[in-house]
């Protein structure tokens, strides 16, 4: 995906198409993919350890993983990549 993305494309909620970063840091690779489920509620939650935190949005990519992100690495997808 050439450039870097933009902002504002509609709400994330899911069953909305997305792109989300593939893996952990600033250099990530974007993907497409579809919201699972928004985890919200359990995001706010300290669950007691800093080694895995939760991440509030589940997304299944079009590759076929399933990557958790919170809300800095995914936005909505343009209609033209949709």
């Amino acid at each position: 995906m050439p450039g870097t993305p933009k902002k504002d494309h509609g709400p994330i909620v899911p069953g909305a198409r997305v792109r989300v970063r593939a893996g952990g840091g600033a250099r990530s690779a974007w993907v497409l993919g579809v919201v699972v489920d928004d985890y919200a509620a359990e995001a706010d939650v300290s669950a007691g350890h800093e080694w895995a935190p939760v991440r509030r949005w589940a997304v299944a990519t079009d590759d076929g993983t399933l990557v958790f992100a919170d809300d800095d690495g995914i936005e909505a997808a343009p209609p033209d990549e949709s």
